[in-house]
């Protein structure tokens, strides 16, 4: 089995358990650093500790999965600050030198984020600027580049008297240090330190300060011809996970292919809510960095994208209305598509990016009386890069599990079961009702941050509402029943930490 250590993001999760839970399925463990190294929601982890960590454990890796913001400035929300400056950053990533020094064998794996557009919520007042923050980035952005509308400008100027100094100061200096460490990331891949790195763009809008980061980068990883170790693309947390399936298919020596479908085929151009090129161009960017061929003679994958029908648009995308529900028969032929691979052989995988924050529920009640076992893979929350690497992940690793003869039935089972339950259950349907109960209870805090009374209550409410929910629907999916461990990871309402165990296992 592959020897993996892995460097989370943060400690939601996403990043921390997802890799743990997928990696099982091939019935590998995943070394990760100790819990308290990792810090917690607005808490920024500790680099020193990690590092130490590395050396201890780099003799016996064969890859290192490496999130460079956890190494640089603590994590992704401590990667939004300037608290760290750049000297301590570029200093911070000498240990992967050492590393290749200490394991001349070892592959190591890394991702970085760049800047999204706007910054962290942690309150109400936070959640005004960040939607200030929003517009104003990206309407500098156009007033840079000399494309600003005339009737836009008074926005603009308006915008910049109303965000407090401070807030655009600590958002513009921490944008400035981490394209900086990007481009210092590039020179590592160069060396060799870094064998394959993604730069993933988290949060955005068609239009911002991003698009200029990205063409001096991309411009950097043209004229080093890096594109086959390079990836540049929408997403942020699940950049780990694709290199955890790039990573198997390295050590089993594969490059499996994947056929991709896209339903409706407009989506396939589409833009979706918070990101910034098309569905398309993102989902095949993932797809190689995670270790695939494309639409290979030979495919071992088929995709079904699921996804939006037109593009986001407009200065506020985030607010824009949900597309309107796709026909019945849309749907017919993805489930008759996905039906008829699955009985030749070729496994498919159910990307659910229609709508950002969740499944959408249209897809998860038309599959109720399917039989969800067919799937290799099924994800659908967050942004759609979120639930593309999720998905891919997952599906790779089951694809060389099962092949290899190293495939854990009851692991595949209970992360398509976790899947389901956060992705739909939580984040459509239980944190509505959380959300309303914070409403009428004021003195809880607020969805962004809680107190610890409210924790408590609200952490007992969501273990009983997602067990009740596996009681009452599973079996419509064709899944057994489970018993349910679910808890806010956080003090906020954002994210879910589901993890189950098949009944069945429990009696082996």
């Amino acid at each position: 089995m592959p020897r993996i250590g892995f460097v989370p993001l943060d400690d939601r999760p996403c990043t921390k358990d997802f890799p743990g839970r997928i990696a099982r399925i091939a019935k590998t463990k995943v070394k990760l650093p100790p819990t308290h190294a990792l810090g917690h929601f607005l808490t920024p982890g500790q680099p020193k500790l990690i590092k130490e960590w590395l050396l201890k454990v780099a003799p016996d890796l064969d890859y290192l999965i490496i999130s460079i913001d956890m190494l640089t400035y603590g994590g992704l929300i401590g990667s939004r600050t300037p608290r760290v400056a750049k000297a301590e950053a570029f200093e911070h990533l000498t240990i992967l030198k050492q590393l290749k020094e200490i394991n001349p064998r070892i592959k190591i794996f890394a991702w970085n984020v760049l800047m999204r557009i706007s910054i962290t919520v942690h309150d109400n007042l936070t959640a005004q600027y960040w939607e200030q923050m929003n517009r104003y980035s990206v309407l500098l952005a156009q007033a840079q580049e000399d494309t600003l509308a005339e009737k836009d400008r008074e926005l603009l100027m308006s915008l910049q008297n109303e965000i407090p100094t401070s807030v655009q100061d600590t958002y513009f200096r921490a944008r400035e240090r981490n394209h900086e460490v990007n481009q210092h990331a590039i020179e590592l891949v160069k060396a060799r330190i870094i064998d394959t790195l993604i730069i993933c763009q988290e949060d955005a809008h068609p239009i911002g300060p991003h698009k200029l980061e990205q063409k001096r980068l991309l411009e950097t990883i043209d004229v080093a011809d890096l594109n086959h170790r390079i990836f540049l693309h929408p997403g942020a947390d699940e950049s780990g996970l694709n290199l955890l399936a790039r990573a198997f298919c390295d050590y089993y020596q594969q490059k499996p292919s994947i056929e991709l479908k896209f339903y409706p085929d407009q989506a396939r151009q589409s833009i979706p809510i918070f990101e910034d090129i098309p569905l398309g161009d993102s989902v095949i960017s993932q797809s190689l960095a995670s270790g695939l061929k494309i639409n290979g003679s030979d495919a071992v994958l088929w995709g079904a994208v699921y996804g939006p029908s037109e593009t986001a648009q407009g200065l506020e995308v985030w607010q824009r209305k949900a597309d309107q529900p796709l026909s019945e028969t849309i749907l017919e032929n993805l489930w008759g598509a996905t039906s008829d691979h699955a009985k030749r052989g070729i496994l498919p995988i159910l990307f659910d990016v229609r709508t950002p924050n969740g499944s959408d529920p249209t897809l998860l009640r038309f599959l109720q009386g399917k039989d969800s076992s067919l799937l290799a893979s099924y994800a659908g929350w967050n942004t759609a890069g979120n639930t593309i690497g999720t998905a891919l992940a997952h599906g790779i690793i089951y694809a060389l599990a099962r092949e290899g003869g190293t495939l854990d039935e009851f692991a595949q089972q209970e992360f398509m079961i976790e899947r389901i339950l956060d992705d739909y259950a939580y984040q459509k349907i239980v944190r509505d009702e959380l959300g309303e109960l914070i409403s009428q209870n004021p003195h809880w805090g607020t969805r962004h941050q809680l107190n610890p009374e409210a924790w408590n209550l609200l952490n007992t409410l969501v273990q009983e509402r997602l067990q009740s929910w596996a009681d009452d629907y599973l079996e419509k999916y064709n899944l057994p029943p489970v018993v349910v461990q679910a808890s806010l990871p956080w003090p906020r309402i954002f994210e879910v930490k589901v993890q189950v165990q098949s009944q069945k296992e429990l009696k082996v």
